[in-house]
């Protein structure tokens, strides 16, 4: 299937940052015609999420 070997590409050089709308942005400027729900379906289907991280780092210490 094409379309998943590219999410799994784009998803490998995004480091997994990259969730279903910015994954279907992508792809759509790769010039494939690819609805938003089919690729969160291949990306939940094949175990594909996105690593969060921090959103803030503590900078003060609280006593």
């Amino acid at each position: 299937m094409v379309v998943l070997g590219h999410i799994k590409e784009q998803s490998r050089l995004s480091l997994g940052s990259y969730g279903r709308p910015r994954m279907t942005e992508e792809l759509k400027e790769l010039g494939l015609s690819v609805g938003h729900r089919r690729v969160g379906r291949l990306m939940r289907e094949n175990g594909i999420r996105v690593e969060r991280s921090k959103k803030y780092k503590v900078t003060v210490e609280c006593h």
